[in-house]
C-alpha cells in the first residue's frame, strides 16, 4: 500500500468522524429533549399537594397570656405611710431646733448718705461764674446805634423863615384848617396843601419818630421798630450775646456765644459758633467756666 492510498484512508476516516459527531451531538440533543418532555408530562400529571389549615397562632397566644394572667394571684398593696405629714413633722422639728436669728442693728443709712453728700459738695471749689454783660446797656446801645443810622430830616430851604412859621401844637382831626397851616403831628411837621377834613389835605414836610417798639424775636435776638410821622416803619435786628445754659452738650449741636453746657462733670462756655466737643484737643470755641470736682467715695 502506497502513500496515495494511505492519505485517501486517512482522509475517508476524518470525514466518518466528523460524521459519527455530528450524529452523537444530534442523539444527545434528542434523547435531553425526550427526557425533558417526559419529565414534565409526569410533573403535570401529578396531582394538588393538599395544604393543612393552620390555626391563627397570634390569637393562640394572646388565649393562653389571658389564660396564665387570670390564674395569677392578686397583689397585696402595702399600706403607705402619710409622707406629707412625715415631712412636715421633720421640718418642724428641725425649725423648732434652730436657735432664734440675732437681728444686728443697722446704721441710719439716710443720714449716713446724707453726711457723706454734704462732705463731698463741701469738698467741690466754689464755681467760676462768668461776669454776664449788662443787658440794659447793650440794648440802649443797640438802640442808639439803630436810631443813628436813620438818615437826618432835609428841611426845605425855600419858604419862609422858620421864624415866621407859626406852628399848630396838633392836628384836631374834627377841625378843618386852611391851606398853607403847618402842625406838629407824631413827631413831625406837617403842612396844609389844601383846605383840610380830618387828615386829609396834610403832608408831612418834616419826618419825624413817632414811636420806637423792641420786640424779642429769640432768646437773643431783638428787633427795634422805628415808626415815623409819614407812617414808614424802619426794622433793624441784633443779637446780645447773653449766657444760656443748654444743658449736658450733644454732638453734632452747633451751640452759639454765650451757650454754657456740662460736658465730663465741667461747666463750659462758648465763645463762638461751634459744633466741637469741649476739652477735646483742637476744639475751638470752648472756655472751661467751672471744673469738675473731686467723685464721692466710700468711706469707711
Amino acid at each position: 500500500m502506497d502513500e496515495r492510498e494511505l492519505s485517501i484512508i486517512q482522509a475517508i476516516g476524518e470525514e466518518v468522524r466528523d460524521i459519527i459527531t455530528a450524529m452523537k451531538s444530534q442523539l444527545e440533543r434528542e434523547v435531553k429533549s425526550l427526557v425533558a418532555n417526559a419529565v414534565k408530562a409526569a410533573v403535570a400529571e401529578l396531582p394538588a399537594p393538599v395544604v393543612p389549615e393552620l390555626p391563627d397562632v397570634q390569637q393562640l397566644v394572646a388565649n393562653a397570656v389571658k389564660a396564665a394572667v387570670a390564674e395569677l394571684p392578686a397583689p397585696e398593696v402595702p399600706e403607705l405611710p402619710d409622707v406629707k405629714q412625715l415631712v412636715d413633722n421633720a421640718v418642724k422639728s428641725v425649725v423648732d431646733e434652730l436657735p432664734a436669728p440675732v437681728v444686728p442693728e443697722l446704721p441710719d443709712v439716710k443720714q449716713l448718705v446724707a453726711n457723706a453728700v454734704k462732705a463731698a459738695v463741701a469738698e467741690l471749689p466754689a464755681p467760676e461764674v462768668p461776669e454776664l454783660p449788662d443787658v440794659q446797656q447793650l440794648v440802649d446801645n443797640a438802640v442808639k446805634a439803630a436810631v443813628a443810622e436813620f438818615p437826618e430830616p432835609v428841611i426845605p430851604s425855600d419858604g419862609r423863615d422858620a421864624l415866621q412859621i407859626e406852628l399848630e401844637p396838633c392836628i384836631d382831626e374834627n377841625k378843618s384848617y386852611p391851606r398853607g397851616t403847618y402842625a406838629t403831628h407824631k413827631g413831625g411837621i406837617w403842612r396844609a396843601h389844601e383846605k383840610t377834613h380830618g387828615l386829609r389835605g396834610w403832608e408831612c414836610i418834616v419826618d419825624g419818630v413817632a414811636g420806637v417798639n423792641i420786640k424779642q424775636d429769640e432768646e437773643r435776638l431783638f428787633t427795634i421798630s422805628l415808626e415815623k410821622a409819614s407812617g414808614l416803619v424802619e426794622e433793624k435786628t441784633f443779637a446780645i450775646p447773653v449766657t444760656i445754659y443748654r444743658d449736658v452738650f450733644k454732638a453734632g449741636k452747633e451751640y452759639e456765644p454765650g451757650d454754657t453746657v456740662t460736658w465730663a462733670g465741667s461747666l463750659w462756655h462758648c465763645n463762638e459758633k461751634t459744633v466741637d466737643k469741649p476739652g477735646e484737643p483742637g476744639t475751638k470755641g470752648w472756655t472751661l467756666a467751672v471744673k469738675k470736682g473731686r467723685d464721692l467715695r466710700d468711706k469707711p
